[in-house]
């Protein structure tokens, strides 16, 4: 991912947890040494001109407080659609994104910042609260039995290329043999890839007292985790991809935690 001509994408709504997306943003710009691109997006013509009013306005205001000048970009359509399109189109290494409406889904129905993140190749970082570190230094990998799981390993790269990060591998505690079995090789297999990158690791077992989202999240919490990164479940009959309870309650409960979601390729 190092070298590559790549940028950071922010989609606003010109909400207020949609300017800590930003603010995070610009805290990962200065790291990785990408520009970021803010995008709006609307539903007519007519809304045009405001929008790039208003992303002007933002703009100044980040190019007067960090001396970085996003690109504005406004788009005609639908976010569930275009976030995915712009993303591929300027060549985006991650999506960063305000989430405070995940905190009022109801089991009923899947919020719309989830169906986002799973339109997307691209990884969301979704956020609810202002930048606590400057850093991703604490990254937490949850450990499942799924072949995709293992995906997220290139994600290691990236955050060993740019900011020397501590991994925390968190694994369930389970008894069935095979899916035991599952785990370990998921395990031994990010085991092996940080020895690689000659990363510093720490590796965990829940106590399998509580629901392993649960623990998980706790866990990060005790940790002081930055990111917590996890894999969304492979494509349904439909060809979607799907977001299943433990990734929904991570992504509704992280509170200050940014949580990067990956889809599978």
């Amino acid at each position: 991912m190092k070298g590559t001509s790549k940028t950071i994408l922010v989609p606003t709504d010109f909400s207020k947890v949609a300017e800590y997306a930003l603010q995070h943003a610009v805290r990962v710009s200065n790291v990785v040494k990408e520009p970021i691109s803010i995008l709006h997006i609307v539903q007519s013509e007519a809304q045009v001109d405001e929008a790039k009013q208003k992303l002007s306005e933002i703009i100044v205001g980040v190019k007067e407080k960090y001396g970085i000048e996003p690109n504005p970009i406004v788009r005609i359509g639908s976010i569930f659609v275009d976030i995915a399109k712009v993303a591929n189109e300027i060549n985006a290494s991650i999506v960063i994104m305000g989430s405070s409406t995940i905190r009022e889904m109801d089991e009923s129905r899947v919020s719309w910042t989830l169906k986002v993140i799973t339109s997307c190749k691209v990884p969301f970082v979704t956020i609810q609260e202002p930048p606590v570190n400057k850093r991703y230094d604490d990254v937490v990998f949850p450990i499942d039995f799924t072949t995709e799981n293992r995906e997220k390993h290139e994600w290691i790269s990236y955050f060993c290329d740019y900011y020397l990060s501590r991994f925390h591998l968190i694994k369930p505690n389970v008894t069935d043999p095979e899916l035991l079995a599952k785990i370990d090789i998921n395990m031994a297999s990010a085991r092996k890839f940080l020895d690689q990158k000659g990363a510093k690791y720490v590796e965990y077992t829940t106590p399998g007292v509580k629901p392993y989202d649960q623990e998980i999240l706790e866990m990060a919490v005790n940790i002081r985790a930055d990111l917590i990164v996890l894999m969304t479940t492979p494509l349904d009959k439909e060809g979607e991809f799907v977001v299943e309870p433990l990734e929904q309650y991570i992504l509704a409960n992280a509170r200050h935690i940014p949580v990067m979601s990956v889809n599978p390729q």
